[in-house]
């Protein structure tokens, strides 16, 4: 059964069917049928399971449709859309299609191939009717690049919401538009940040969206109930997914009782319940018996979670001085990144104890085994025609040799919140397994995508100056920091007068692996001082750590933070 083939612009509506139900399958990520990849074969398998479990379920109470919320193959191949299509054409229930990010670019037809074959239909974007509910499925940008086709599309978008204004609505899409808790998640969304708000403030123009299901993050049911939130009356559901889940770091117990299971810690999809206006979410697991009821409430989203989500670094309105730096006021003045809490032994821990800023990253497990991290921030006012030094003073960092440690990140912006120059003094073990905290670190600074190239020729350019720092054996550090020589350094000499403001950072890594890990690191900062500097100090030292001078001329350019 497929959707009516005569119905080429949308799925078949169904306005006078008040009771209905349908599954959401995020990222299958199908490869080719004779993969020799372990992964992507226990994912073919996973669907053929999944399409199985979907025709059953249907004889015992029937399924309207199923959505496959984007990342339908793992590359956009032409065997691996083959392969989805064969699998997905076995199922007896309708199929609607959701572009996603690994589903290819611009004009690439192999999408709407599988869409035609099973839905019958070829549309990146298009709604449709069921129940009291209009249901709107959007593409993802790789179908909109250009700055004219990121427009069209929100205009697209704000065009069918204002058409079913007097009409609830669900919408599917691929990318998540609010914070999910993991840095890797930050920069791997909608850009710039200009994009994503224009969707974000579209959505909520007309108050007439009540749900939108995302996929692409990854995780499984217990992270996508506790990372979906609520903004401005619309629920935000991350939903789950079947590829193994990112570095949340906990599920279920009833989902965790066999590791030697093949399919251990993978195989989620949702199911949606409508009963006229009442909709129920809930998760499961494919060929398990154990569900979960999502709540019917959310965490509610506020900008102050995590301002730079929605506006850059460069965009925040500076403070006058730098408030608070001996954190006797807790954090009051500082902002901290927006993670995910685990509900035992949390990985993420930012708080101030006896006047100081305690970090502490315990690594959380996931498949994605990339680097997680987190920071303490402000964004300050830099005086016109001043002298000024920034000075840290914190406690030795430990960290875990198996891979963690951290930074000092100084953003500068002119008036426009163009970032000027960074400088990053950083530290740790096993950094050149450092991939994307770097990623994440520009894009809150510029709100856009910043990929590896960029640093290197930043890096030669000294637009970026980056510094490994090596620690005596002392219970505590002090770093003096010149900005104004700073600004000097390198190949781009930047006038302080240039400079309106800067972010202020400090922050740590640690490395996630695929089991449980105790690897960690830990930063302790007693005082961050941003002061001026007398006239006579004209020619101080740029970097002194416990009064030993910074070579600036010698440092190490072989560190993962200043590669090409």
């Amino acid at each position: 059964m497929m959707f009516s083939s005569a119905t080429l612009c949308s799925p078949e509506s169904k306005p006078d069917k008040k009771q209905f139900r349908f599954f959401v399958n995020s990222d299958p990520q199908m490869g080719p049928a004779d993969t020799t990849h372990k992964a992507l074969g226990i994912l073919n398998e996973l669907l053929e399971h999944f399409v199985l479990e979907v025709n059953q379920e249907n004889v015992k109470t029937p399924i309207d449709f199923v959505v496959y919320n984007g990342d339908l193959v793992w590359d956009a191949y032409q065997n691996a859309f083959d392969n989805f299509t064969r699998i997905v054409s076995k199922q007896e229930v309708p199929t609607i299609l959701v572009h996603g990010n690994h589903d290819g670019f611009d004009d690439d037809p192999k999408f709407f191939e599988a869409q035609k074959k099973l839905s019958g239909f070829e549309k990146l974007n298009y709604s449709f009717d069921y129940g009291n509910w209009h249901f709107i499925v959007i593409g993802a940008q790789e179908k909109y690049r250009s700055e004219e086709a990121k427009k069209q599309q929100v205009a697209w978008l704000d065009d069918a919401l204002k058409k079913s204004a007097d009409k609830q609505v669900m919408l599917f899409m691929h990318y998540h538009i609010l914070p999910v808790g993991l840095s890797q998640m930050e920069y791997y969304s909608y850009w710039p940040n200009t994009f994503k708000k224009n969707i974000l403030d579209t959505l909520t123009k007309y108050g007439n969206v009540k749900y939108v299901f995302n996929g692409h993050v990854h995780s499984g049911v217990k992270a996508s109930i506790k990372s979906s939130l609520e903004y401005k009356g619309i629920k935000f559901i991350n939903g789950p997914t079947p590829v193994m889940a990112r570095p949340f770091g906990e599920e279920f117990p009833e989902y965790e009782n066999d590791p030697s299971d093949r399919y251990f810690r993978r195989g989620f999809y949702l199911e949606v319940k409508v009963d006229g206006d009442d909709v129920e979410l809930i998760g499961h697991k494919i060929n398990h018996d154990f569900t979960v009821q999502y709540p019917n409430k959310f965490k509610k989203f506020k900008h102050g979670m995590e301002p730079r989500f929605l506006s850059s670094e460069g965009k925040i309105k500076p403070n006058k001085t730098l408030k608070n730096p001996s954190f006797d006021n807790q954090l009051e003045g500082w902002e901290t990144s927006y993670r995910y809490e685990k509900d035992q032994l949390n990985s993420f821990v930012n708080f101030v104890q006896d006047g100081s800023n305690v970090l502490w990253l315990r690594a959380p497990w996931g498949a994605w085994s990339f680097d997680e991290y987190m920071e303490t921030y402000q964004v300050v006012e830099l005086k016109k025609n001043a002298l000024q030094e920034l000075v840290y003073h914190f406690e030795t960092p430990s960290f875990s040799q198996q891979g963690g440690g951290g930074f000092i990140k100084l953003n500068f912006f002119n008036e426009q919140g163009i970032r000027l120059k960074t400088l990053i003094l950083h530290w740790g073990a096993k950094e050149e397994r450092v991939r994307f905290s770097y990623m994440s670190w520009f894009h809150n600074a510029d709100g856009t995508i910043f990929y590896p190239v960029s640093f290197g020729e930043e890096l030669e350019l000294g637009k970026i100056i980056s510094i490994p720092l090596v620690f005596d054996n002392l219970d505590s550090q002090i770093v003096n920091i010149n900005l104004n020589n700073i600004l000097k350094e390198g190949k781009t000499s930047i006038d302080v007068n240039d400079i309106s403001h800067l972010s202020v950072s400090h922050g740590i890594w640690s490395r996630v692996i695929k089991k449980e890990s105790k690897l960690f690191s830990k930063l302790v900062v007693n005082s961050v001082n941003l002061r001026e500097l007398d006239q006579g100090t004209l020619n101080t030292d740029t970097i002194m750590i416990n009064n030993s001078v910074l070579d600036m001329n010698g440092r190490d350019k072989t560190t993962p933070f200043s590669r090409k």
